[in-house]
């Protein structure tokens, strides 16, 4: 896999110079783990948390092209993998945008952002719980519309073949029915330096086993600039989750996160996030009684960002679980994080 990135910077660099518009991004994210007390996971060492190559241009004057490989590091080792491989078009048809490939899925608010762009180090509870630690990636179609009727307004649709969910390094089993979700978004502009984007998802499938699972999320994002600057942004989602397996037992799990950001200067930041999930229908092993549970978490982070191509963060982060009034498990970590860009960058959404 390494002769192969080194084989694509060559033919990349042999493309550039011939004025073929290929662009190049590479994007560093080190991360620190220290624990804080003595029940936190946190593994207390530096881990090279993510490598990423992304080539995209145009391929002709109708379609173009993105190509994304990504290196992570688990149980001690960096694995590279495919993250998005796609040709999309927004010149077939008018008021129309789409991908056929592998790629994100374009839900929710951070699923549609690679994990080195978030806003904070660590996802919130109920994203590792619904989306894995990174997010959910799938190969299929995508197709996003803007609405004629309403200004600001965007249906997004896509449907993907479904035989994996989650990180997976296997090939996975086809599915009884097909990852299909769907995202309704509006964008309020204020003026223009500052924005709400209100977004409304949906997400199926059923798995080989027959395994059903559902989801619907609700996303807002605020932000104001001055000039290029972003001077405040606040982020809040909120997702809901059914399961049914092939017993017909029921599984109802939901949580959400909000997230504040405000700028001290131009280059450092000062952030606060607040997390909540809960388990609907956990039940007590011996008395099969519903248990009152739930999972709270609170982070607080700096950031400094010398540029756009580089940022440090540091931050605190507490979450502990709590069932029937007891507290069953605390983790407390400290968190450093670096995050570099060599050459260009994709241009994101709001």
């Amino acid at each position: 896999m390494l002769k192969l990135i080194i084989s694509l910077f060559l033919l990349s660099f042999t493309f550039l110079s011939y004025g073929s518009g290929l662009e190049i991004s590479v994007s560093g994210d080190m991360v620190y783990n220290q624990g804080v007390n003595e029940t936190s996971q946190a593994q207390d060492k530096l881990t090279l948390r993510g490598a990423e190559v992304i080539l995209y241009a145009p391929i002709d004057h109708q379609f173009n092209g993105v190509l994304s490989i990504a290196a992570h590091e688990e149980n001690g080792q960096s694995n590279f993998e495919l993250h998005e491989l796609y040709l999309g078009s927004s010149k077939l048809i008018p008021r129309t945008n789409f991908k056929l490939g592998q790629f994100f899925l374009g839900i929710g608010r951070i699923n549609r952002f690679h994990q080195h762009d978030w806003p904070f180090t660590r996802a919130p509870k109920v994203h590792r719980s619904f989306f894995a630690k990174e997010g959910i990636f799938d190969s299929g179609l995508e197709v996003n519309y803007i609405l004629p009727s309403l200004s600001g307004s965007n249906l997004t649709m896509g449907l993907t073949s479904g035989h994996k969910y989650g990180h997976s390094h296997t090939e996975g089993a086809k599915p009884k029915t097909p990852t299909h979700y769907a995202r309704y978004s509006h964008f309020l502009e204020f003026d223009s330096l500052t924005g709400l984007d209100i977004g409304t998802s949906y997400l199926g499938r059923q798995d080989a086993l027959s395994n059903k699972m559902s989801l619907l999320g609700l996303d807002l994002t605020f932000k104001h600039r001055v000039g290029r600057h972003l001077d405040k942004l606040f982020q809040f989602e909120t997702w809901y989750k059914n399961e049914t397996n092939s017993l017909d037992e029921l599984t109802e799990q939901v949580g959400f996160y909000f997230f504040n950001e405000y700028s001290l200067s131009y280059h450092y930041s000062f952030g606060y996030r607040l997390d909540g999930f809960k388990d609907l229908t956990k039940r007590n092993a011996i008395t099969g009684k519903k248990i009152n549970n739930v999972n709270y978490g609170t982070l607080a982070q700096l950031t400094y960002q010398s540029s756009e191509f580089a940022k440090m963060r540091v931050s605190l982060a507490h979450e502990f679980d709590r069932e029937e009034g007891a507290t069953l498990g605390r983790d407390t970590r400290f968190q450093l994080q670096y995050v570099f860009f060599l050459g260009s960058h994709p241009a994101h959404v709001f």
